[in-house]
């Protein structure tokens, strides 16, 4: 029941995340997660792909929680393109709605600073991102 609840309240925006485990640290909170998709689509052609090439964690900033920065450890996986005409040899499998293309922030914390850069502009932005926990 727990886990099931805390899986909701974190990737709740996507569909193809399961979370492993949670570690709360006195400065920050750390999410393990893993992809669970069994197929990606190349980004350059498009073409399903199921043959996984490799492995790797991601780190990803997301927004605070209790005054705490969160951090997702997010295991992703790098397929190979089945088709032979890609320029494309391998990819890496993009979370909707939490990762995206070489970002080290999740998309909710990436729209949360583009909404505070956008409403405070300058300085007062920039020294307010500086003290928030978001970093």
């Amino acid at each position: 029941m727990a886990h099931a609840l805390l899986q909701n309240l974190w990737f709740h925006h996507t569909d193809n995340v399961e979370l492993n485990t949670i570690t709360i640290h006195h400065q920050h909170v750390t999410i393990h997660a893993a992809t669970t998709g069994d197929r990606a689509a190349c980004p350059s052609c498009g073409t399903s792909s199921a043959r996984v090439h490799s492995r790797y964690r991601r780190r990803l900033a997301h927004t605070a929680a209790g005054q705490r920065r969160v951090v997702i450890e997010l295991q992703v996986r790098r397929f190979r393109c089945r088709e032979l005409s890609c320029p494309r040899a391998t990819f890496v499998e993009q979370a909707a709605g939490l990762t995206f293309r070489h970002g080290r922030r999740t998309q909710g914390l990436h729209a949360a600073l583009q909404r505070l850069a956008l409403m405070l502009t300058g300085r007062a932005g920039s020294r307010l991102a500086t003290r928030s926990p978001f970093r």
